[in-house]
């Protein structure tokens, strides 16, 4: 044994790998083959070759002899399907926050005029009035006589 081959260990509760060779129609190979893997047994198979002459086919399978079935495979979250489902909904609505903002700001834009106009106006009012007499801040003014 050289240095990269593995060193053997016995696993005496580890099942013996079968090897054996399925023929008969290509649908009854299909079956065959589709019971081996759904028992979670099938190690290995080989490509279908077509025996001449026939209608028949014959595929080479390795699979565990146990006579209980495997455990179940365990099903792997599709992470893909899972970031997809998350992240294009989650860009859908920051389109829209993008969209109503610009939205908001050019509104803001188009009205400016008009809101500092109503704003100078007011500003203006409220020191006419206040020059005037008819508001008195508390101290002694000469229009209020108090």
């Amino acid at each position: 044994m050289t240095r990269t081959h593995l060193a053997r260990t016995h696993t005496p509760n580890r099942p013996a790998a079968l090897v054996r060779r399925v023929v008969g129609t290509p649908t009854e190979v299909a079956a065959t083959v589709a019971l081996v893997r759904d028992s979670g047994r099938l190690l290995s198979m080989t490509h279908p070759q077509q025996i001449p002459g026939s209608d028949r086919v014959t595929v080479t399978v390795r699979f565990l002899d146990t006579t209980t079935p495997a455990p179940a495979p365990i099903r792997r979250l599709r992470r893909g399907h899972v970031i997809a489902a998350t992240t294009i909904p989650g860009v859908a609505v920051l389109a829209g926050i993008g969209y109503l903002a610009v939205q908001l700001v050019q509104t803001i834009r188009a009205v400016f005029p008009l809101i500092a106009g109503a704003a100078v106006v007011a500003l203006v009012l409220v020191l006419l009035l206040r020059r005037a007499g008819r508001c008195c801040p508390g101290l002694h003014c000469p229009g209020c006589h108090h």
